[in-house]
């Protein structure tokens, strides 16, 4: 050791049997054997004989003897700040630092610096978990939106979609050009010596003949989507009038079939009209996309 490490040591000692000695004759004041000291504190009579000699070799890490030794002045009765002026002289501490022991031969102890080490920081961990947590949810709830979605784009029941293609002609919602008297023909003498099937074909026929974007007359049906979307219609008699995708901004006519029962798969955007009155769209939505309603009862 340096001479100014012997200097140090020999203060530090010093000052450590200067407060043991202190200890002591505090306690035979109050008439304490040290076995008795030893019980009320919870130490073993030989470590109450160190603290009183101030030699700490066989004590355990000086951060551990520096709370004996407050301890015991407090039990005697010590001034605190009296304690705390030995104690910084004997085992100093520092904010960054803590001080260990070695214990060298002939020598009682020395003091070293040793750097605490800074742990991680454990509340990354949990904001970690938050943010997976998160992610979790978010990308749950888009799929389930995306799966709701397509389901109210699809056919609104099974009924319609296993319904019968017998039904389902194609010249029955065809566009097919008429002249004027067979429609009226049509229309107005359902009775006549035609084929009750081709009278059905001919009104539904007819309901397309009209210019697109001409006023509606009475009992005339007017569909207009904005968007590409699946159209199922039903007339009175439950029997299909369309049941197909229709593109956008296509304009579809019925008449002599009422009441209708009408089911838009996306109807953001839809107009109906039905005898020259505007039908609500957006006030019979079923779903995010999807409209069904009766017009013509």
């Amino acid at each position: 050791m340096t001479d100014n490490q012997q200097t140090e040591q020999h203060t530090l000692n010093n000052a450590a049997i200067e407060l043991g000695e202190k200890l002591r004759k505090a306690r035979e004041q109050k008439n304490y054997s040290i076995g008795e000291v030893a019980e009320r504190l919870k130490l073993s009579a030989r470590q109450i004989e160190s603290l009183e000699s101030g030699n700490y070799e066989d004590m355990p890490e000086l951060v551990f003897v520096r709370g004996f030794l407050r301890t015991y002045g407090r039990f005697l009765g010590i001034d605190d700040e009296e304690m705390s002026s030995y104690l910084d002289r004997i085992i100093p501490q520092n904010r960054s630092n803590v001080y260990a022991v070695e214990r060298n031969g002939g020598q009682s102890f020395n003091y070293q610096q040793t750097e605490v080490k800074k742990s991680f920081p454990k509340w990354i961990f949990g904001v970690l978990v938050l943010v997976l947590i998160g992610g979790g949810v978010y990308v749950w709830q888009s799929k389930s939106n995306l799966e709701y979605a397509k389901q109210n784009d699809s056919t609104p029941s099974a009924q319609l979609e296993n319904a019968s293609n017998t039904d389902l002609e194609a010249d029955n919602i065809s566009v097919v050009a008429m002249s004027s008297d067979a429609v009226a023909s049509a229309i107005l003498n359902p009775g006549s010596t035609q084929d009750t099937s081709n009278t059905a074909s001919a009104t539904a026929q007819a309901a397309s003949t009209p210019a697109e974007g001409s006023v509606p007359i009475a009992g005339e049906l007017v569909v207009k989507v904005r968007y590409r979307s699946k159209l199922v219609i039903r007339d009175k008699d439950e029997q299909l009038v369309i049941n197909e995708i229709v593109p956008a901004g296509s304009e579809h006519r019925f008449q002599g079939g009422a009441p209708y029962n009408v089911w838009i798969g996306y109807a953001l955007g839809a107009t109906v009209n039905y005898g020259g009155q505007e039908v609500s769209v957006r006030n019979n939505m079923v779903g995010k996309t999807t409209s069904s309603f009766i017009v013509g009862q």
